[in-house]
C-alpha cells in the first residue's frame, strides 16, 4: 500500500503501526461484538447480513482514542449487490439501540449506486460520488479512517473520497455495516496513523 496523500496531509502507511490484526478465525468474537444483523465466520471471512432497511452493525470491542485507519478486503455476497460499508469513529446510541454518532463510508450505496462518506450526526455531512462504480461480488481492498476529522476512503490503492469535517467526531469503534445487504470481510488491520502536514503548491504550466 502506498502513502495516502490528502489535502494538506500525507499518511505514511508502512510507518503506521498495526495495533489490531484479524484474519478472522473461530475466535473472532474476542475482537468483535455484534450490534445488529446476523454475523458468522466462514472460510476465513466474516459474513454480515441484514435484510431490513437498516444497517447490520459489527464493532471492534476496543474503542480507540487516537487517529486510526482500518484496512480490509471485502465484497458483497451475491446475489447481494450493494452497500459495502464500514464505520469508524463510531459510537452506539443506547436510547435508539442503533448506530449513533459515527462516520459511515461505503461503495454502491445511498440507494443510487454511489460511493462516499457521511457523518451520522446532527447536522452531519454527506459526501458522495458516482465516479467510482463497484462490481458486485468482486473483492476490493479498502482503507478508511480519519485524521483530526479529515476523513478518507481508499479502494484498491486509489483515493475515492476525502472530506474535512468542520465538526470532527473524536475516538470510537471501527467496524462494518451491511445496509440491507450481505457482505464478507477478511484480512482486517487497524493501524495507528502516522502522518505529517504536507504543503503543496503549483509550478507554472506555461
Amino acid at each position: 500500500m502506498k502513502d495516502i496523500v490528502l489535502i494538506g496531509k500525507k499518511i505514511f502507511f508502512d510507518k503506521s503501526r498495526i495495533i489490531l490484526k484479524s484474519l478472522p478465525d473461530e475466535n473472532w468474537e474476542k475482537d468483535w461484538m455484534v450490534m445488529g444483523g446476523e454475523w458468522k465466520m466462514q472460510d476465513g471471512c466474516l459474513i454480515g447480513k441484514e435484510t431490513g432497511n437498516k444497517g447490520g452493525i459489527l464493532f471492534t470491542r476496543e474503542s480507540f482514542d487516537k487517529d486510526v485507519m482500518m484496512s480490509f478486503t471485502a465484497s458483497t455476497v451475491l446475489p447481494a449487490t450493494r452497500d459495502v460499508n464500514a464505520v469508524f469513529c463510531a459510537h452506539w446510541d443506547e436510547v435508539t439501540d442503533y448506530l449513533g454518532v459515527s462516520y459511515v463510508c461505503g461503495l454502491n450505496g445511498w440507494y443510487n449506486g454511489k460511493s462516499g462518506i457521511e457523518s451520522n450526526s446532527a447536522g452531519g455531512f454527506c459526501a458522495l460520488t458516482s465516479s467510482y462504480s463497484y462490481t458486485p461480488g468482486k473483492e476490493v481492498r479498502m482503507t478508511v479512517g480519519a485524521v483530526d476529522g479529515h476523513t478518507f476512503m481508499v479502494v484498491d490503492g486509489e483515493l475515492v473520497m476525502e472530506y474535512i469535517d468542520p465538526a470532527p467526531i473524536r475516538g470510537g469503534h471501527l467496524g462494518f455495516s451491511p445496509y440491507c445487504t450481505m457482505m464478507k470481510i477478511r484480512d482486517i488491520e487497524v493501524r495507528e496513523i502516522c502522518w505529517e502536514k504536507f504543503i503543496q503548491s503549483y509550478e507554472p504550466e506555461f
